[in-house]
């Protein structure tokens, strides 16, 4: 089995007049929450576990909606907002399985891959952890440094060069990503008050395990971090950034 978490509780600027929270909001007819779900589904054993926010499934019964679309996802709400995606996940805990891998993974995004591919890669690699990545210098997002395929740095919303992280992180063991987020919470670091995904893997560089790339083309990558990117979606997937 294969735990993908997806947490959804972080707002946006973007999307601060919409009525609906973001996975309601619709793209060509279907909501944010099945278009990812679907993204996902062909991945062999796969668990999805998502995370809402408490009010938002009060309001709008999105963990019904999880449920009717698939019912062996797991979901939990959290009554107050976390200091970003990574103590998010680390609430899961109790859902995370130590031996089996777990990817993390942005709850507004799709990508145009074989996430099988993706994975096989990663464990003929043998790698310790991994991540997706596409051609972007734009500081929204978060990007690597490497040595080869190997990642040996990460930072967020910071170019270190032009392989920008897609929100796609795999990790061997859902362990490692538990041991390598204790020391990103207990080293306070943070940017802004905020705690990203990404500082994970600076801990695994730095525990001595391999963290590895996969390489796709930017025009697979679609986010809809914005309304503009939903548009771009919309009119055939084009991504220029």
């Amino acid at each position: 089995m294969i735990n993908i978490l997806l947490p959804s509780m972080g707002g946006s600027l973007f999307f601060k007049e919409s009525y609906f929270p973001k996975p309601l909001i619709e793209i060509e007819g279907r909501t944010i929450l099945e278009i990812v779900m679907n993204n996902f589904k062909s991945i062999s054993g796969g668990q999805m576990i998502y995370v809402f926010s408490q009010k938002d499934c009060n309001e709008f019964h999105l963990d019904s909606s999880v449920r009717i679309l698939d019912q062996k996802s797991k979901v939990l709400s959290l009554k107050n907002q976390t200091a970003g995606a990574l103590c998010t996940a680390m609430i899961t805990i109790e859902y995370i399985d130590n031996e089996a891998p777990l990817i993390i993974a942005n709850s507004d995004q799709v990508i145009d891959v074989d996430y099988n591919k993706v994975i096989d890669y990663f464990k003929s690699e043998q790698a310790d952890a991994g991540v997706i990545t596409f051609s972007n210098i734009h500081p929204r997002w978060s990007y690597v440094r490497l040595e080869g395929n190997c990642v040996i740095e990460v930072a967020e919303k910071r170019p270190l060069s032009n392989r920008a992280i897609a929100g796609f992180y795999y990790y061997r063991h859902g362990k490692e990503f538990i041991e390598a987020a204790k020391k990103v919470i207990l080293k306070q670091n943070c940017i802004d008050g905020k705690y990203y995904i990404s500082s994970s893997l600076n801990e695994m560089v730095l525990m001595g395990k391999k963290v590895m790339q996969y390489e796709i083309g930017q025009q697979q990558y679609h986010s809809f971090y914005s309304p503009e990117k939903i548009r771009e979606y919309e009119k055939g997937g084009k991504n220029e950034n």
